[in-house]
């Protein structure tokens, strides 16, 4: 196992180095609080740290941020009590940590045994039951007597890795600071506020916006009323990275196809006023579930902040099913 030196700081405990780790079966978890990918991880690690910590399993998260606000140190630890991390965490802001564990994708996990040899390395989602096994190994080859519990069953939202899956092609994930916008005009000045035109017509994967925005190194920012972004895409769930920028929560208007989203297929965070319309309120910087349509297709989503302040800086997408099962 290689140090964790260049970090920016810890949370949920002191500072570590794998010295203090010897003895244990170690998962050096590679994430980042705003990526989707990161985010479907984390129950098996959370269960796993609840089953195996007593027996000398731990996990060391090395949070290498994608944005500049996800590398601030009170964004992180807002999120960790949100999404159940309790295990060590070490802020890679620098990413010192990635660059000298060869990594390359959010998440990557490295399993390391009790004299900290490496037994695997996994990148992206997927692999659970395996990894699950491996803990179990390890465990029980320094001590044969323990009882463990049946290896985890894959959850949900892990269709791909079950019987009967169907992964239909999806439209990419959308990083604005990679791809921009699709309708920005080469003249104008991208820090300043700009009134953007939409075409009208979209391309599959490109983010049009309408009205006043103004960009920064990593996102769009709203800058008025009546401003939004519309996106064609093909795919059965939709996650936005958003944050609200002046610090205070903004309402944000979603449609798709043109009408609220039907209930059927609305995301978990998506709520109705009293006249059935749509909304997510960003009301801290993290991703939100826009939509989980009941079947896949090709839509259009339009995202409409009520005023100045809503950041966009990415938008992911998922295809995978098992026929009949939700």
């Amino acid at each position: 196992m290689m140090p964790f030196d260049g970090n920016a700081g810890w949370l949920n405990g002191p500072p570590l180095v794998p010295a203090v780790l010897n003895g244990k079966v170690t998962l050096v978890d590679f994430w980042e609080y705003t990526c989707v990918n990161c985010l479907r991880t984390l129950p098996y690690l959370r269960e796993w740290y609840k089953r195996y910590k007593q027996y000398g399993f731990t996990i060391v998260g090395v949070h290498s941020p994608e944005f500049a606000f996800s590398g601030e140190r009170a964004n992180v630890a807002a999120a960790l009590p949100r999404l159940g991390v309790t295990w060590p965490v070490v802020l890679d802001d620098g990413f010192a940590i990635w660059k000298r564990y060869g990594v390359n994708a959010w998440p990557t996990e490295f399993l390391f045994d009790q004299n900290g040899k490496l037994v695997e390395s996994t990148s992206g989602e997927g692999n659970y039951q395996q990894t699950e096994s491996k803990i179990q190994a390890l465990l029980l080859a320094q001590d044969p007597h323990l009882k463990l519990p049946h290896v985890m069953a894959l959850l949900p939202q892990d269709s791909y890795d079950k019987p009967g899956a169907v992964c239909y092609p999806k439209t990419d994930e959308v990083v604005i600071a990679r791809q921009g916008i699709a309708n920005a005009p080469h003249f104008a000045d991208p820090t300043h506020d700009f009134a953007y035109t939409d075409p009208g017509s979209h391309v599959d994967g490109n983010v049009y916006l309408g009205g006043y925005w103004h960009r920064n190194d990593s996102g769009a920012i709203s800058g008025g009323s009546g401003g939004y972004a519309a996106l064609r895409y093909h795919a059965i769930e939709v996650v936005a990275v958003m944050r609200p920028e002046p610090g205070k929560s903004v309402r944000v208007g979603v449609t798709q196809d043109g009408a609220p989203i039907a209930k059927t297929d609305a995301g978990t965070d998506i709520r109705y006023d009293e006249r059935g319309n749509s909304y997510v309120t960003v009301d801290e910087p993290r991703a939100y579930v826009l939509v989980e349509n009941a079947k896949f297709g090709q839509h259009e989503l339009r995202i409409s902040p009520d005023g100045y302040g809503l950041g966009i800086y990415d938008v992911a997408f998922e295809s995978c099913e098992v026929p009949g099962v939700r």
